[in-house]
């Protein structure tokens, strides 16, 4: 079952206004993905990625109160088309999650149905009639199908009671399919939140990995991997001033001050960082170029529009005093800065 439904659940990520993060949804059709409100909540952008497919989605049907939501790709994605079962689980069914759990690769998690009908308060809003699994199942698994052995979507799984060990719930796939269904013949597009300074997923690091040959020896190629991961980090939490001083003070000259470069990453999420090509060009500078997956508000994209770019760089990096490696410069590696995602 997992070999052929794994390719139709949906990574989210999420510029928010509120509590961005990983979630997880599900293929209903090319373009339309079901996954739970928190997840998708106050987004000023929502990324849908489906193994090597990304695309950029809106909510075109959102119910708070039962803590569900339908959300529209700007493009098709293949992938396998979930159905929600027609009939309830009993306790005791066999049933497993499918997700991104802490923002991690896709990952399968097993467990029983271990009761219904609960009834639970989450931020303040009370919840009915759900589904309570000892399935393992952690942030960022939210949104993400509860199947049975047959396939089918018994629950979108919601939350985790933190304060147990395998109490978790989903909303039951009957409430899900009569409000998707709805959403589908009626859809209501929402605009994305507004608000000055959205951030992206809190939890995934960038974890640039140390280059390696090139005549990089492993301290050195420790303290690059240390200052583009400080870089990165930086830009992901808004924590800009850190970013801001990773750039020797030939490039801090060259940007301006920490508000003008901070006002022209506002928004940005970067993910996926790859070390393409590294070498040493002296014994105190050395070249790395990246590749990485930039989400932005539009206005932020480089354009002027886009909402999701993948990244060619390569890094003149210097070493300071103390050993401590800066970014002096950047330039397009191969003759390419970005390509649209």
């Amino acid at each position: 079952m997992y070999r052929s439904e794994q390719s139709g659940v949906v990574r989210i990520e999420t510029l928010s206004c509120s509590a961005a993060g990983v979630g997880s949804g599900f293929l209903l059709s090319s373009t339309l993905v079901a996954t739970v409100e928190h997840v998708v909540d106050q987004s000023a952008l929502i990324s849908l990625i489906v193994g090597d497919q990304r695309a950029t989605g809106t909510v075109i049907g959102t119910d708070a109160t039962r803590d569900l939501a339908l959300v529209r790709s700007d493009r098709p994605l293949t992938g396998h088309h979930f159905a929600f079962a027609r009939a309830r689980p009993a306790v005791g069914d066999r049933v497993a999650a499918i997700g991104f759990p802490v923002g991690d690769p896709i990952t399968l998690t097993q467990g029983g149905v271990s009761g219904l009908d609960r009834n639970i308060e989450v931020n303040g809003v009370s919840l009915s009639g759900l589904i309570e699994t000892d399935t393992a199942i952690n942030p960022g698994n939210s949104g993400g199908p509860l199947v049975a052995l047959d396939g089918t979507v018994v629950g979108l799984v919601d939350a985790q009671r933190i304060d147990a060990n395998g109490i978790g719930y989903a909303v039951p796939a009957f409430q899900a399919r009569a409000v998707t269904d709805l959403w589908r013949n009626n859809p209501a597009p929402q605009s994305a939140a507004t608000c000055q300074n959205p951030l992206g997923p809190s939890q995934s690091s960038a974890d640039v990995p140390p280059p390696s040959g090139g005549g990089i020896g492993t301290t050195d190629a420790a303290g690059i991997a240390t200052a583009f991961n400080t870089y990165f980090d930086g830009i992901n939490t808004g924590d800009y001033s850190a970013a801001y001083h990773v750039f020797s003070s030939r490039k801090q000259a060259a940007i301006g001050n920490e508000a003008a470069f901070a006002a022209g990453d506002a928004t940005s999420y970067d993910s996926g960082v790859t070390v393409l090509d590294a070498g040493r060009t002296d014994a105190d500078t050395v070249r790395v170029a990246l590749a990485f997956t930039s989400l932005q508000r539009a206005d932020k994209g480089p354009n002027g529009h886009d909402t999701c770019d993948n990244w060619t760089i390569d890094y003149t990096m210097i070493r300071g005093t103390g050993g401590t490696w800066y970014i002096d410069a950047a330039h397009r590696y191969h003759g390419s800065w970005y390509t649209s995602c």
